[in-house]
């Protein structure tokens, strides 16, 4: 091995080391977001009705639904038909709520699986060979984050019913099926798969984590501003990020009505509570 292939050797080890931590970095985020005060007083927000010692057995089964999916986390060749669109999936515990189901032409209840409470990702997420698809490297913080809302059975109706307000149920001919995905158990509102309540949030952490590693807004300590919002649109790397995209085009109404609407679900929203999800990118 000469010179240059040691060079290109080591720079290729320095690079698999960084990349390494950006998996494991995803989850501490997490971690450390549900266990900060802010996310105390979003609870608070999204349970208003509800005493602390509902508010802190709340948060702490959020904490261990994480450790879980953290334990119960494989890496497989193939999820998706394509790189990049279905590159994690998260097996829900509990369902509510109905499906669209494009071959029975009906809706459903979420079939029930063998893997409850685990989390697959292609293998480009694998740490050791950490290789995402371009825009698609929060993918984790995404799966996760339906991992620690019970793939959306912990999200509260109040929550949907304002998802349901600021998207109007989303684009049903968008390239995600041409139709709703997902119809609520109480109040019967149908949405795409996007706006689908525990997709539509867990669009909202990955981020709430990129912000963070852009050194632009720290969700565990402080509110969502429009200068921390101006910092963010200005940004490449987050305006580039898939779930970025897909929250943007998703929000309703003109340019100022979607960032107030941005800014309010950043800061009363923790993350979800009451019951969904087929939780597929």
């Amino acid at each position: 091995m000469n010179l240059q292939e040691n060079i290109n050797r080591i720079k290729q080890v320095m690079g698999l080391l960084n990349e390494q931590n950006e998996f494991s970095d995803q989850i501490k985020w997490f971690r450390d977001y549900i266990s900060s005060p802010k996310y105390i007083e979003r609870l608070k927000k999204e349970f208003p009705d509800k005493d602390q010692k509902f508010i802190e057995n709340e948060r702490n089964i959020r904490l261990q639904n994480l450790n879980s999916a953290e334990f119960k986390t494989s890496f497989v060749k193939s999820i998706g038909s394509k790189p990049g669109y279905i590159s994690g999936m998260y097996h829900p515990k509990k369902s509510e709520g109905f499906y669209w189901d494009g071959v029975k032409k009906k809706w459903v209840l979420e079939p029930p699986n063998n893997r409850p409470g685990s989390v697959r990702f292609e293998r480009e997420y694998n740490p050791k060979t950490w290789a995402p698809y371009p825009g698609f490297e929060t993918i984790p913080t995404h799966e996760y984050g339906h991992a620690v809302d019970d793939g959306g059975y912990r999200i509260p109706q109040a929550t949907k019913e304002k998802i349901h307000r600021y998207t109007g149920g989303g684009n049903i001919n968008d390239k995600y099926g041409g139709r709703p995905n997902y119809k609520s158990g109480e109040g019967n509102l149908e949405f795409d798969y996007i706006s689908t309540p525990t997709e539509f949030i867990n669009r909202f952490q990955p981020l709430r984590y990129l912000l963070q590693k852009e050194k632009i807004y720290d969700a565990k300590t402080k509110n969502f501003t429009e200068q921390d919002f101006h910092k963010m649109i200005n940004n490449t790397k987050i305006t580039s990020d898939v779930f970025f995209e897909d929250i943007w085009k998703t929000l309703k109404g003109s340019e100022a009505q979607k960032k107030k609407n941005f800014i309010n679900i950043m800061n009363t929203v923790a993350m979800n509570n009451t019951k969904p999800s087929n939780n597929m990118v």
